[in-house]
């Protein structure tokens, strides 16, 4: 009879790094937002408003949480009993359909500026001739208008997260 028993040195390892490897890395954090943002995504396309996730790690869990409601979300972290992973997250979000036939502007809530002259600025994001996004900085809205600043629904659609996480205006 073979055993194994003997074959199987215990690892030692500091509290400090059993800590780290409970709460994750900074990598796992970020493959989780990316896969609760996929999900969020399939969702919008499919005309729904809301999902449930689940996360095995109160750490991870919370911050997660926590960019979801800066974002805007509707959030609710709770400990879930019954499922493998314990913690549950309900997240809602507003239906918003965009008219794929009109222009919006985008601007960017909190990032204003002051020229030389002590105007205010507002930030706006917008899309570039190279398809990349930028920020501009504007008196107004009419100003972003005319500059041709404005972006389409399919822009949108088809634009990073953070650009998604922007009220658009239609113009």
């Amino acid at each position: 009879m073979l055993t194994y028993e003997k074959d199987v040195k215990p690892i030692k390892i500091t509290a400090r790094e059993a800590y780290k490897r409970s709460i994750g890395t900074e990598e796992d954090y970020i493959k989780l937002l990316i896969d609760v943002y996929n999900v969020i995504h399939e969702e919008v396309d499919n005309r729904n408003t809301s999902i449930d996730y689940w996360i095995d790690s109160l750490y991870l869990a919370d911050r997660v949480f926590n960019e979801l409601v800066k974002q805007g979300y509707n959030v609710n972290l709770e400990k879930d009993m019954g499922a493998d992973k314990v913690w549950h997250l309900s997240i809602e979000w507003e239906n918003v359909d965009l008219d794929p036939n009109k222009k919006y502007i985008l601007p960017m809530e909190g990032a204003y500026s002051r020229d030389c002259y002590g105007n205010d600025l507002t930030g706006y994001a917008y899309k570039g001739t190279n398809g990349s996004w930028f920020m501009a900085l504007r008196t107004n809205d009419e100003d972003m208008e005319r500059l041709g600043y404005t972006v389409t629904a399919k822009d949108i659609e088809d634009a990073p997260e953070w650009v998604k996480a922007i009220d658009p205006v239609e113009v």
